[in-house]
């Protein structure tokens, strides 16, 4: 029959075959995964992805955040204030990132994650190392211009800046490997830190009886502790799933 005589009537009747149509279904299937498997992310473009992903705002506000520290430490010569200042401004550039950390558990969006190629434990590896790349840019750049601009020694800059912000960032890691906690218990264990931090360099007579090499050693067995913090997180984030405290499932 031709295709004139098709168009000209006003009923076609096509018959279905049900094998027939999952067949089709069946080995479109199969193609569709076997495009998929050939077209993997190579590892530089998965953290390129990843770094796309990450909103840029929270970088934005670091720096805006260095930035009125600069403007702060220039205009005050008290080495008393300065020393609370930088104590602050340090906690305050970790606990900004915490909600960019805490956004896969905030949306409730791990288990999709955990089902992706990739796995959780790349995925959290990725952004903690683009999170530390970035800082470690912002902190080298803000640390040298303070020392040579400003004239604040090294050792003042460690002790009294990097310091309280290697502890925050230990706080924020270790409440962010525990299931039964979140980015609200990591903002209250830094600003409770934040305070302690403050105490003590308001104590002059405490903080000049701690010599600098305690205080060097200190500084170092942080960043020990940061380490193996971080190990510790992506050996565990694979456990993570988007349950509550009851242990129900969030909706």
């Amino acid at each position: 029959m031709g295709i004139e005589n098709l168009l000209d009537k006003e009923h076609i009747e096509v018959v279905v075959n049900e094998e027939e149509i999952q067949a089709v279904i069946h080995k479109a299937k199969a193609a569709f995964v076997e495009s998929e498997s050939k077209q993997l992310l190579s590892r530089r473009e998965f953290i390129c992805n990843q770094f796309h992903m990450i909103r840029k705002r929270w970088w934005m506000i670091q720096l805006g955040a260095l930035c009125l520290a600069w403007l702060l430490l220039s205009a005050e010569h008290e080495q008393f204030y300065i020393r609370r200042e930088m104590g602050v401004f340090a906690s305050l550039f970790i606990i900004i990132l915490i909600p960019e950390l805490w956004r896969n558990l905030t949306n409730h969006c791990t288990e999709v994650e955990i089902s992706a190629y990739y796995s959780l434990h790349q995925i959290y590896a990725a952004r903690i190392l683009l999170f530390g790349a970035a800082d470690v840019l912002l902190i080298t750049v803000f640390v040298s211009g303070t020392h040579w601009f400003l004239h604040i020694a090294l050792v003042d800059l460690i002790i009294q800046f990097l310091l309280p912000m290697v502890v925050t960032a230990c706080i924020c890691f270790a409440v962010l490997s525990k299931q039964s906690l979140n980015g609200w218990s990591a903002i209250g264990g830094c600003a409770l830190w934040s305070g302690v931090w403050w105490a003590a360099t308001a104590n002059d007579k405490l903080y000049a009886s701690i010599a600098i090499p305690i205080w060097l050693l200190v500084f170092a067995l942080a960043i020990l502790f940061l380490v193996v913090t971080v190990f510790h997180l992506l050996e565990n984030c694979d456990k993570f799933m988007g349950v509550n405290l009851s242990g129900t499932v969030f909706e």
